[in-house]
């Protein structure tokens, strides 16, 4: 779960400006991209090459483990990105299946160990979804500090001719000004609520089954016990279950 999320929560709109986090949100987003390419260069690029050789000859199994290896320490990464950027708690990451005495069965057992696999279709996702946010974080700081700095550079812009007028752009730059300020809380706004989107989604994806069925268990234990507590009379003797 989000750590901080009453001190997010009480941040009003013009209070956005002032938080680290939203300078976080912003240089996750912008990091989508890159990380994403090389996320999903590393994978088409391992996979080919070892599916095609393990079809051919043997030396396919020794590509597959190590890129199994790297996929790992991938998502270690991304998890470390996560909670150091994000301030979203992940889970600790699957260790890898111990070896098995040939490779055959090691890589077997790597292939079926399904947390692995999740990190894979999390990493291949990564690339499109880094595009998006990349354009998105882009996009949104390139449109509102274009308007709220508009008189920064159109005052040595040249006159407009339409026909036989003149148009000075200078004077009416200052009417986007605050627009532009208005533009940049809310750039803020939605690239902390993107990021947070993509936090939550790399929560789900990469953190462990066991530690989400065991927070369950014991959310379900708790709420279990609270009747017995509540409905047991003052005088009733506490029963030995």
């Amino acid at each position: 779960m989000p750590v901080h999320s009453d001190n997010r929560s009480q941040v009003g709109f013009f209070g956005v400006v002032t938080q680290a986090q939203s300078y976080r949100s912003m240089l996750y987003l912008l990091f989508g991209l890159p990380l994403g390419t090389v996320y999903f260069t590393v994978l088409v690029t391992g996979l080919s090459l070892g599916v095609s050789l393990l079809l051919l000859a043997l030396l396919g199994i020794p590509i597959l483990i190590g890129l199994w290896h790297v996929v790992h320490g991938f998502a270690k990464f991304e998890r470390a990105l996560t909670m150091g950027l994000l301030e979203v708690e992940v889970a600790p990451i699957s260790p890898l299946p111990e070896r098995s005495a040939g490779l055959w069965d090691h890589l077997k057992n790597l292939v079926g160990h399904q947390p692995t696999r999740r990190a894979i279709y999390y990493l291949l996702l990564r690339f499109p979804a880094g595009i998006a946010t990349f354009v998105l974080a882009v996009t949104a700081i390139a449109v509102s500090l274009g308007m709220a700095l508009a008189p920064a550079y159109m005052w040595t812009s040249d006159e407009l001719n339409w026909g036989s007028r003149t148009f000075d752009p200078f004077p009416w730059s200052f009417a986007l000004v605050p627009l532009g300020v208005v533009f940049v809380f809310l750039a803020l706004h939605l690239m902390n609520a993107v990021a947070a989107t993509c936090g939550e989604w790399t929560r789900h994806s990469l953190g462990t089954e066991q530690h989400h069925h065991r927070l369950s268990d014991t959310n379900g234990a708790d709420k279990l016990e609270e009747p017995d507590t509540a409905t047991r009379g003052v005088g009733e003797p506490a029963h030995v279950w």
